[in-house]
């Protein structure tokens, strides 16, 4: 129906198409007072697998492959009771095995057609090799943990990590799912809290390390904490980081969230994560969504609907990272529209809804809002590095050839997109209100618009200078269109409250700042008027003097920032 698909335009933008419950016509056609229709072909949805299809499909599958069927293929979890866990017919967090997603060229025969026996037939290790169906097009080979060298070590690796928080396991745990989880929801909570009610040691090793390690960030937050002496947090990251470094030989899900939240660490004190480090962890974190499959949607998969939600959000979050990092450290992404097929979030795709009203909890439904706009923003950062900061794009953009007009006509469809992006977000996201006693994690979706937007205007005044015989009249409104967007996110960082400086923030925060100050100290370096210079110097002063006060005061990614500029 209308209501449940993109109109044309909103389709044509890749924007989000939000119509309110009386209007006729959606928030950005209005906007741009543009006819609302819906007349062109909707992208057509993956075709569901009956069960009888899927089962038929099987059938036909080659004799050398041992498979497993749903309800059969993970002892661990399918062992258990009926109604008494989540976790049945898991592809991604099975406590024993893993699993590695089959491309359609490889030398397992995943498409199912009886080709008769390969020569995989003279190689007996493989002969009983096992294969999860989870579509007719999409297979994975589910591999047993023991036979992965350094797996019998885990239960002494979780061990260490109990004892490195000396006993506050369980409300460290609460501490994450109040405040850094709704913020950033790459964890099925209610997954979580099922294993960790069990046993610790159903867990991944880095992945309880970095929870424990990213809610001792918020050791005050907690009543039952903060009169009790707070463990050092040193051993806690070295355990984190060499027992990922293991669990990267046999990756599940559990490794992707492990590695997306040590990546955060950075803005909490004492970091350990460099910024080559980050694009060293990122690449492989995005090899090993290839090998999960989260490089592909699972909506239409036979998989626990939890966990196809799970991995959209999974594919979102390595996703962004990639971006992200690839704007602020000026490095080419990994990931392109090509190679990663997965299909918009939506709110379905976030189960926890509860808010916790305990003083100092982040905001859920907000939170939730922040994540999906993130990922669209993401969206268009990707087109962004493609269009105008990718190799390709740098060897078109020839203003000696093109001049000023060329380049600004090639970045003006990116600016709009950037626009409507900010004018369909909700009200709730654009202001600076904050629920009493909660904390906001809106700061870091609104620092990285900011930051996208001073990227672009910084290139175009840096290309100004590099080429200075310009239309005077156009250089004068680039120039103040710079200094617009400048003193626009000055005044963003200046007005940041308690509630939101406290917060969670984005691993690039501290980068993305940084940025924004660089820009005005581009503009303040190539100014020839002396007022001009002289505002945008005290400009700059005030904003040193901001994450310096800050920083000091607890906002960890404004100390950070600091160190940048």
């Amino acid at each position: 129906s209308k209501r449940t698909r993109p109109c044309d335009a909103c389709r044509k933008r890749k924007t989000r198409c939000h119509t309110e419950a009386s209007a006729t016509s959606c928030v950005l056609c209005q906007f741009h007072e543009q006819p609302c229709t819906y007349e062109q072909t909707p992208r057509p949805r993956k075709r569901t697998i009956s069960s009888t299809e899927g089962s038929q499909h099987i059938e036909r599958s080659n004799f050398r492959t041992n498979r497993t069927i749903p309800g059969t293929g993970v002892e661990e979890y399918d062992a258990l009771p009926d109604g008494t866990t989540l976790l049945k017919r898991t592809l991604g967090l099975q406590n024993l095995h893993h699993s590695r997603y089959l491309g359609i060229n490889n030398s397992l025969n995943v498409c199912g057609l009886d080709l008769g026996v390969s020569s995989l037939s003279q190689r007996p290790s493989e002969m009983n090799i096992k294969v999860r169906y989870v579509h007719p097009q999409h297979a994975f080979e589910i591999v047993p943990d023991a036979s992965v060298p350094d797996s019998s070590n885990e239960n002494s690796v979780l061990e260490a990590i109990e004892a490195a928080v000396q006993g506050h396991g369980a409300d460290l745990v609460k501490l994450y799912f109040r405040i850094i989880h709704p913020a950033f929801p790459i964890l099925h909570k209610e997954v979580f809290l099922e294993k960790y009610s069990r046993s610790f040691r159903e867990f991944s090793p880095p992945l309880l390390a970095a929870v424990y390690l990213l809610a001792l960030g918020y050791w005050s937050y907690s009543d039952s904490l903060s009169a009790k002496q707070k463990p050092p947090i040193q051993p806690l990251k070295q355990l984190a980081m060499e027992s990922l470094h293991v669990a990267m030989q046999r990756a599940k899900l559990s490794t992707i969230q492990a590695c997306l939240l040590i990546s955060q660490e950075q803005t909490n004190e004492l970091s350990f994560i460099t910024g080559e480090s980050h694009s060293n962890m990122t690449a492989q974190l995005v090899q090993l969504a290839h090998r999960l499959g989260l490089h592909l949607d699972a909506g239409e998969w036979d998989l626990p609907d939890w966990e196809k939600s799970l991995r959209r959000r999974l594919s979102w979050a390595v996703s962004m990272q990639d971006k992200w990092l690839a704007l602020v450290y000026g490095r080419p992404s990994l990931i392109s529209s090509t190679t990663w097929d997965v299909d918009r979030l939506n709110e379905e795709d976030f189960p926890d809804i509860d808010e916790d009203d305990t003083a100092g909890s982040s905001e859920v439904e907000k939170g939730r809002l922040v994540f999906m706009h993130m990922a669209d923003l993401a969206e268009i950062l990707s087109d962004v590095l493609d269009d105008l900061f990718s190799p390709r794009a740098q060897r078109s953009i020839r203003i000696e050839d093109h001049g000023l007009v060329g380049l600004l006509v090639r970045i003006k469809p990116l600016q709009i997109r950037l626009k409507d992006w900010f004018f369909v977000l909700p009200e709730r996201l654009k202001h600076d209100t904050v629920a009493s006693m909660k904390l906001s994690s809106v700061g870091y979706l609104r620092l990285a618009y900011l930051a996208i937007e001073a990227s672009i205007h910084r290139y175009i005044t840096t290309m100004l200078v590099k080429y200075p015989r310009q239309d005077p009249t156009l250089v004068t409104v680039c120039r103040n269109a710079a200094k617009e967007r400048f003193t626009t996110a000055f005044d963003f960082l200046n007005r940041l409250q308690a509630s939101h400086l406290a917060s969670f923030w984005y691993l690039t925060s501290p980068e993305c700042a940084a940025l924004i100050y660089h820009l005005g100290s581009l503009l303040e370096a190539t100014t020839g008027d002396a007022d001009e210079k002289a505002n945008l110097g005290q400009m700059l002063k005030a904003c040193r003097w901001i994450l310096k006060v800050n920083g000091e005061a607890g906002a960890n990614f404004m100390r950070h920032a600091r160190s940048l500029v």
